[in-house]
C-alpha cells in the first residue's frame, strides 16, 4: 500500500480521457438522480472505492501519480450481483455494510466537476460511470421534458483480466491525499482493525474517531483519538460521517476503561491531576474494573505520587489540615465531578482525607521508641531489676513477665508506663528509673492490669482489666491489702518462685494453613513456594513488605492471605473470602512475586475441580467438571502451552481431568499430580529446589 507524495507537478499528467477508449458493448442505467446524496463529497466517493478494495485485499495498492489515483486489489473481482444496488455479502470483518458504496461513489465522482474520468476494470469486464440524460424504457414513459432525465450509466466493455479489480480516477493530488489519509491501513504498515472494545490512539491530532481504521468523525476537545472495531460499524450513519453521541460515549468509555497501556494511563492521569477537564465521553474512571487495568493505574500512582497522599471533599477540610501538618501531600482533580474524583483516587490508591487521617493515627497511635537494655546505665539497670524483683516477691512471679523501657510512646500510657495485652509485657518510662518510689508505683499499677487480664495465683482473669474498671480496681486493692498484711505482720517478702508462663488453651493455638494437614498438599506447597520467593520479589520490586507489594497490584489483600495461608478444599465463606478464584487477579500477584500465573492458579484451585458448582453429596463423583471450572482451567492450559516444554506436557493430564476421563475422588489427591509437578518445575526454575524428577 503506497502513496505518491510528489508535489513538483512538473510532469504533464496523462488523463484517462486521452487514452484509447474501450469498445462499449453494453450499458447499465441506474434510475438515480445526480442530486442523490447531495452531502457526499468527492473525497467521500473516493473513500468508498478505497474501502471496497481493502475489503477484498488487505494489501490493496492505493497510489496517486500523474493526475490519476489508482486503486488496485487482488480480489476475486466484481460479480454480476455486485452491480445491484443494495446487494451485499459483507461481514462484520469488512468495512462495507449496505451494498451501496461503489454505486454511489461512481455517481458522486461522475457528477463532480473537479474530477475527471473514472474507469473500473475487473474480472472479464470493465465500465466507465457517467451521468447521462436518457429517456427510460425507450420513451414509453411520459416525461416532463422531451430530453429525459439525468441518471447514472455504466458503459460496459470487455477485458481479459482474470484476477483483481483496478479503479482509476482523474483527480487532484490534494483530493487523493485527503481520501487516503482517512485510512489507517494506508499509512500504518501492518495495521489490523482492533478487537473489541477498540483502541485508544495517542499519536497525531486528538479527537479523530475511526471505525475499523476508517475515519468517521472528529470530536473537538477529546484528549485522544479512538479506533472502534468493525463490529461497531452499525453505530454510524449510512454516510459514515456521524456516530450517535450516546453510542460514541459508551464506545470511548469502554476503550479507556479496558486499557492497561501505561501511555494511556499517563496521559489521562497527568491531565486530570493538573486540574484540566475532560469531555463527558472520556470521563471513564468509575468503569475501570478489569484487574490489569486497575493495576496499571495503581502502578502509575505509586510511581508519580508522593508516598503519603490524600484528597479532600467537602466536610474533610479539618482532616486535610491535620494531615498537611503531619507531612502529607494533597492530590486534587478539580476538573472532575465529585464521583469521578472518588473513582480516580481509588484507582490511584489515594484515600480521602478523613480516612487517611484515621489510618495514620491507627498506625502511629501505638508507636513507641524503645530504649535497648544495652543503652541503660548501670544505675538504671540495677533500679529496674530491683524494683521488678520486689513486685514479683510481693505479688507473685506471675505479676510481671517482660519489662521494657521506652523513651517516647503514643500508646496513651498510664502516666509513665503501660501494659500491652497483646504481648503481656509491661513498659516503663526511662525517666521513672531515677525515682525508686515512682518506679515501684508504676510497676504495681501495670502489674494489676496484667494480673486482672491474665490471672495468676489466687486471681482469675477478668474482662474488665482497663483503667477505671471494677476488675482492675479490685485487683489493685487486693495488691495493697496483701502488701499491708506483710507490713502489719512484720513478715519478710517471700522469695520469688519462677513459674512457667500460662499457656493458652490448645483450642486457641493457630496453625498456619501452609502446615495444616487438612489443607490439600498442592495448596501447602504453593504457600511455601510463595513465602520462600517473597524476599526476592520484595528486593526486585523495591517493595517495603508483602502488604506494599500486594497494594501495587490493586488486588485485595485477601487474595494474598488466602494463597499464603490456604484453606481446606471445599471451604466456603461469605463474600468469597478464603478463595483465590479470579484468574486475572491471581495472575497479577503471581507476576509480582515472579511465579508463572497458571502454576499459581492451578496449584490452589485444581483440588476444587470435582467440587466446584456441585452439591456436597456430589463432590468427587465421576463426570465432566462444571462449565466455569473447565473454562478457567482451559485458560490456564493455554498459558501452559505458551510456556512450552515440561509445563505444556501437563496439559493432556489436565484436560483428562476436565472431561472426567481421569477420576478425581475427594479422598485421594494422586490425581492432583499435574499441579505438584508444575510446582516442582517452578521451584527448580526459581532456584529453590533441585531438578524435579
Amino acid at each position: 500500500m503506497t502513496t505518491d507524495d510528489r508535489t513538483d507537478g512538473q510532469q504533464a499528467p496523462t488523463p484517462l480521457s486521452n487514452a484509447s477508449a474501450p469498445a462499449i458493448v453494453d450499458t447499465l442505467a441506474y434510475p438515480i438522480s445526480p442530486d442523490y446524496v447531495k452531502s457526499w463529497t468527492p473525497v467521500r466517493g473516493l473513500c468508498e472505492l478505497i474501502a471496497n478494495a481493502l475489503d477484498e485485499d488487505h494489501d490493496a495498492n492505493v497510489a496517486w501519480a500523474d493526475g490519476v489515483l489508482r486503486i488496485a486489489d487482488d480480489g476475486p473481482g466484481i460479480p454480476e450481483e455486485g452491480l445491484i444496488l443494495g446487494y451485499s455479502t459483507k461481514t462484520n470483518a469488512q468495512i462495507g455494510q449496505f451494498g451501496e458504496g461503489k454505486k454511489l461513489a461512481c455517481l458522486i465522482l461522475a457528477r463532480s466537476p473537479g474530477v475527471g474520468a473514472v474507469r473500473c476494470e475487473t474480472v472479464g469486464y470493465g465500465f466507465v460511470p457517467t451521468v447521462e440524460r436518457r429517456r427510460l424504457l425507450g420513451g414509453l414513459i411520459p416525461s416532463r421534458s422531451e430530453q429525459g432525465a439525468e441518471v447514472l450509466v455504466y458503459n460496459l466493455y470487455r477485458t481479459d483480466r482474470t484476477r483483481g479489480t483496478v479503479i482509476t480516477v482523474e483527480c487532484p493530488k490534494e483530493l487523493a491525499d485527503e481520501a487516503i489519509g482517512r485510512f489507517r491501513a494506508l499509512s500504518e504498515p501492518g495495521y489490523a482493525p482492533p478487537a473489541m472494545p477498540g483502541t485508544c490512539v495517542l499519536t497525531g491530532d486528538p479527537g479523530r474517531v475511526w471505525i475499523g481504521g476508517v475515519l468517521v468523525t472528529t470530536v473537538p476537545g477529546f484528549l485522544a483519538s479512538y479506533d472502534l472495531p468493525l463490529d461497531d460499524k452499525a453505530l454510524q450513519n449510512r454516510d459514515r460521517t456521524v456516530i450517535e453521541a450516546g453510542a460514541l460515549r459508551d464506545a470511548v468509555r469502554a476503550i479507556l476503561a479496558a486499557s492497561d497501556a501505561p501511555p494511556v494511563v499517563d496521559r489521562f492521569a497527568a491531565h486530570v491531576l493538573a486540574g484540566e477537564k475532560l469531555r463527558e465521553a472520556e470521563q471513564f474512571f468509575s468503569g475501570v474494573i478489569l484487574p490489569r487495568a486497575r493495576a496499571a493505574w495503581r502502578t502509575w500512582g505509586r510511581a508519580h505520587l508522593p508516598a503519603q497522599t490524600f484528597y479532600t471533599s467537602p466536610g474533610n477540610e479539618e482532616a486535610a489540615l491535620d494531615l498537611k501538618d503531619n507531612g502529607f501531600a494533597e492530590v486534587t482533580a478539580r476538573g472532575l465531578a465529585a464521583h469521578h474524583q472518588r473513582a480516580l483516587m481509588d484507582l490511584l490508591g489515594v484515600e480521602i482525607a478523613h480516612t487517611r487521617q484515621r489510618r495514620h493515627y491507627e498506625k502511629t497511635r501505638d508507636k513507641t521508641t524503645w530504649v535497648p537494655e544495652r543503652k541503660l546505665t548501670q544505675e538504671q539497670h540495677t533500679a529496674l531489676a530491683t524494683a521488678t524483683q520486689l513486685v514479683r516477691r510481693g505479688i507473685g512471679s506471675f505479676a510481671l513477665d517482660q519489662v521494657r523501657v521506652y523513651a517516647e510512646s503514643e500508646s496513651s500510657p498510664c502516666a509513665d508506663g503501660f501494659y500491652n495485652p497483646r504481648s503481656g509485657a509491661v513498659a516503663v518510662h526511662v525517666d521513672a528509673l531515677a525515682d525508686r518510689s515512682r518506679l515501684l508505683e508504676i510497676l504495681l499499677h501495670e502489674a494489676a492490669h496484667r494480673v486482672a487480664h491474665l490471672g495468676g495465683g489466687r486471681w482469675a482473669p477478668r474482662w474488665d482489666y482497663g483503667d477505671r474498671c471494677r476488675g482492675f480496681e479490685e485487683v489493685l486493692g487486693d495488691f495493697a491489702a496483701l502488701l499491708l498484711g506483710y507490713l502489719a505482720d512484720g513478715a519478710k517478702l517471700p522469695d520469688a518462685v519462677e513459674t512457667p508462663n500460662n499457656e493458652p488453651p490448645a483450642s486457641r493455638v493457630h496453625r498456619s494453613g501452609a502446615d495444616d494437614p487438612a489443607v490439600p498438599v498442592t495448596r501447602r506447597e504453593l504457600a511455601h513456594l510463595l513465602i520462600e520467593r517473597l524476599p526476592h520479589a520484595l528486593t526486585a520490586g523495591g517493595f517495603a513488605d508483602a502488604k506494599d507489594m500486594v497494594a501495587s497490584t490493586a488486588v485485595h489483600a485477601d487474595f494474598w492471605r488466602t494463597l499464603t495461608n490456604p484453606k481446606p478444599a471445599g471451604f466456603r465463606a461469605q463474600m468469597g473470602r478464603g478463595r483465590a478464584w479470579d484468574y486475572d487477579k491471581t495472575s497479577l500477584l503471581a507476576d509480582a512475586v515472579g511465579v508463572h500465573s497458571p502454576v499459581v492458579w492451578l496449584a490452589y484451585n485444581l483440588c476444587e475441580g470435582s467440587m466446584y458448582a456441585r452439591r456436597r453429596e456430589q463432590w468427587g463423583q465421576p463426570g465432566p467438571w462444571a462449565k466455569q471450572m473447565r473454562e478457567v482451567t482451559l485458560r490456564a492450559c493455554a498459558d501452559l502451552d505458551a510456556l512450552g516444554g515440561a509445563y505444556a506436557a501437563q496439559v493432556p493430564a489436565l484436560r483428562a481431568l476436565l472431561t472426567g476421563q481421569t477420576p478425581a475422588p475427594t479422598g485421594d489427591d494422586c490425581w492432583q499430580a499435574p499441579a505438584r509437578t508444575l510446582l516442582a518445575l517452578e521451584r527448580h526454575r526459581l532456584g529453590l529446589d533441585a531438578q524435579p524428577a
